[in-house]
């Protein structure tokens, strides 16, 4: 009998020790879960801001360009009218001040045109991501020193109108911060896709930086930015002397959300 009693106690034991084991499993799945789905919805909480702050930013410029064109423009196009009129009545000294009078406000017009270009593509949902790529080239070769290459490789594929204006955001940031900072006189801007990506390139022959050691100005986090809302991913290359590359790519299921 006593044999049998520490037999019993053993297999009592064994059989508790493994529901402890199970219970601990099912704990540990448990918490397990839990850590998952939290990270699940911090991402898509930090998805939602990003989409936020990029959406309330393209309204913000749609409503700065319609009052620019509304209200600003018409009343310096009055002006230099006025001052047309006045310079065909006075005297020649008058009128030759009169007339850079009317320069600068061909200027100031000029200036507004290219702001109001610049905050908002231009008819993006009819002409598409080439059409307004082909704009915006036709923009910076007038309007700057600069000479762009826009090399599309057949590309004629259609996403959501939002992640068209995103894409040409990211690009239209790339190639003014090679104007602004790196002092090229040539930017490369390449698209290309495959069944499953799109990858842009974008690359100047400017004086390039140390990317260990310079800060990330606000441009280049408005890309970073940009490009994590639509769950893309890039390699920034540069170099003291040797230009600066941009290679991003994105997932075409992520774009036409």
């Amino acid at each position: 009998m006593p044999e049998q009693d520490v037999l019993v106690s053993q297999q009592e034991l064994i059989f508790i020790f493994f529901v402890v084991i199970f219970f601990l499993a099912l704990l540990v799945t448990f918490f397990f879960v839990i850590i998952i789905n939290y990270y699940r919805t911090n991402a898509r909480r930090q998805s939602d801001l990003l989409k936020a702050i990029v959406e309330t930013q393209e309204k913000e410029r749609n409503r700065i360009a319609i009052d620019m064109h509304d209200e600003l423009g018409p009343l310096l196009s009055a002006v230099k009218l006025q001052v047309g009129s006045i310079r065909d009545s006075e005297s020649s000294r008058m009128n030759a001040t009169l007339m850079d009078t009317q320069d600068l406000l061909d200027e100031a017009i000029s200036q507004i045109r290219q702001i109001i270009r610049d905050l908002v593509p231009r008819n993006i949902d009819q002409k598409g991501l080439t059409g307004s790529l082909e704009d915006m080239k036709h923009y910076f070769e007038t309007f700057t020193p600069i000479k762009v290459n826009l090399s599309l490789d057949g590309f004629k594929e259609r996403f959501s109108l939002q992640s068209e204006i995103n894409i040409y955001r990211i690009i239209q940031e790339v190639v003014n911060n090679a104007v602004k900072h790196a002092g090229a006189a040539l930017v490369n801007v390449s698209l290309k896709t495959n069944e499953h990506q799109l990858k842009i390139e974008v690359s100047d022959t400017g004086k390039g930086f140390n990317t260990d050691t310079t800060s990330e100005g606000s441009g280049r986090k408005n890309i970073e930015t940009r490009i994590r809302l639509n769950k893309g991913e890039y390699e920034l290359k540069s170099s003291p002397g040797a230009g600066t590359a941009y290679f991003i790519s994105f997932e075409k299921k992520n774009l036409l959300r």
